[in-house]
């Protein structure tokens, strides 16, 4: 099970990793080497200090009997699929959401169990911030891409307000600024999208060491750290292509919209528990701050295909991990 929590990071990393790195590459704020190691090493810093809210928001999805051994099965069939959704989409190009695979394959193995959806925690909607369970989850996944592309556009009028007198000397300082500004996204997508596998992993040990545990040891943190770096050396340049010009062709300036409406919603997604999904808010975040630069420069048949994509992750992942959990893992 820690073996497959540490591969749908990797999956994680270079599926929603690419998307962290695609502005500052294709914007050529830096090389993409230089990318890289800097998205790498603050990807590893935010699964060490990003907290654990996140974790605790997919650990409490399920309510099937932690100390029973069939939790491993339903956990396993879970990864699996969303693991298989990473690698599918990265084949074709798609910067899919792993959050979503990750609850598609949650709900799909808990399904499989017994055909109903008695161990999934619906939660309360007590209004957004105080929802739980998967009302928490739809809310975070649903809310936040909305919030990209609103303030995509606000942020990058913004800018235009502070820049309207400056010559095109000013790119130099706005590549600059992409630096500080990516780390921040980086971290952001680091606590946010490795607590996402603790949550599960935690779920895991529980059952195999049949106790209850209340905060996320350090050598987990420090295994999805570096399995999220990991992801980050495995670059989809598909990906980064797609979320980098595919959409809207972006200079400096967008490229500093796109992270600091990111990392905004990202850094407070971790910090109120909320899983959101990085590759969806920069997504369309680039969509917004294309929107307001010249709205026919932005590809809708690219935007549309993105959008495709996001709403097949949840029941294609969901089916796999059904299927898997059925025909591999049901009578173990």
């Amino acid at each position: 099970m820690i073996v497959l929590c540490l591969i749908y990071t990797v999956t994680n990393g270079f599926q929603d990793g690419s998307s962290v790195a695609a502005t500052p590459i294709m914007s050529r704020a830096m090389t993409k080497y230089q990318t890289i190691i800097l998205v790498s090493s603050f990807e590893f810093l935010g699964a060490i200090f990003g907290g654990s809210r996140v974790a605790n928001t997919i650990h409490d999805l399920s309510s099937y009997p932690i100390f029973q051994q069939n939790l491993l099965t339903i956990l396993a069939s879970a990864l699996l699929g969303a693991i298989l959704w990473n690698y599918i989409t990265r084949i074709i190009k798609f910067p899919s959401s792993s959050t979503h695979a990750l609850v598609g394959g949650i709900l799909g193995s808990l399904w499989a169990v017994n055909f109903s959806f008695v161990y999934v925690v619906w939660g309360n909607l007590n209004y957004v911030f105080n929802s739980t369970g998967i009302y928490k989850i739809v809310i975070s996944l649903f809310l936040s891409p909305i919030l990209g592309l609103v303030f995509g556009s606000i942020v990058y009028k913004l800018l235009l307000m502070i820049l309207i007198k400056s010559s095109t000397r000013v790119n130099v300082w706005l590549k600059k600024l992409q630096l500080p500004v990516t780390a921040i996204l980086s971290f952001g997508h680091g606590a946010n999208d490795t607590q996402k596998a603790m949550g599960v992993m935690i779920l895991a040990l529980e059952c195999f060491g049949h106790q209850v545990i209340n905060s996320i040891p350090l050598w987990v943190r420090i295994l999805e750290g570096v399995a999220m770096a990991i992801g980050i050396f495995l670059l989809a340049q598909g990906i980064v292509r797609r979320v980098g010009s595919g959409i809207y062709k972006l200079k400096p300036v967008h490229a500093l919209a796109c992270q600091i409406t990111s990392s905004s919603i990202i850094v407070t997604g971790s910090v109120l528990g909320g899983p959101v999904s990085t590759s969806q808010i920069i997504a369309s975040s680039v969509m917004g701050v294309g929107t307001a630069d010249r709205y026919k420069g932005v590809h809708w048949y690219v935007a549309k295909d993105m959008f495709v994509a996001w709403c097949l992750t949840i029941p294609i992942s969901a089916i796999i991990s059904a299927l898997l959990y059925l025909l591999i893992f049901k009578n173990i």
